[in-house]
C-alpha cells in the first residue's frame, strides 16, 4: 500500500468518526452546533496533522517522493468526481434556507456536504489506486 493510499484511508476513517461524533452530539445529545463545531474542527486539524506525521515517520522515503503520473491522475480524477458534492449540498442548503429560513439547517447541510465530499474524494483515491486505471 502506497503512502498516498494509507493517507487516504486514515483521513477518510478520521472524517467518518469525527463527523459521526459531531452528528451524535448535535442531533442525538442536543449540543448547540456553535459549541460543538469549533472544538471538533480544531480537533480534526490537530488529529490529521498528527496522523500525517505518524505516516511520514513510518515511511520517510516514500513521503518525500513526488506523486508519479498515475497517482497524479488518480488524485485529479478523485477530486473531479467529489467536486460535485459540495456545490450540490450548498445549493440544496440554500434552497432549504429560502423555503424555511432556517440558518442552522443551512449550516448543517453545508458542513455535511463538505465532509461527505472529502470522504468521497478519499474513497475514490483508494478505489482508483487499487484498480488498474
Amino acid at each position: 500500500m502506497t503512502f498516498r493510499e494509507r493517507s487516504a484511508w486514515v483521513m477518510s476513517c478520521m472524517l467518518i468518526l469525527v463527523g459521526g461524533f459531531y452528528l451524535k452530539l448535535v442531533i442525538g445529545d442536543g449540543v448547540p452546533p456553535s459549541a460543538a463545531a469549533i472544538p471538533l474542527v480544531l480537533f480534526t486539524v490537530v488529529l490529521s496533522i498528527a496522523a500525517q506525521i505518524v505516516l511520514a515517520l513510518m515511511s520517510p522515503r516514500e513521503t518525500s517522493t513526488p506523486a508519479d503520473e498515475r497517482e497524479r491522475l488518480v488524485i485529479d480524477k478523485a477530486a473531479h468526481f467529489s467536486s460535485y458534492v459540495l456545490p450540490t449540498g450548498v445549493v440544496a442548503g440554500l434552497g432549504w434556507f429560502m423555503a424555511s429560513q432556517d440558518g442552522m439547517a443551512l449550516f448543517h447541510i453545508a458542513l455535511t456536504s463538505l465532509v461527505v465530499g472529502q470522504i468521497i474524494e478519499y474513497g475514490m483515491q483508494i478505489f482508483l489506486l487499487r484498480s488498474k486505471v
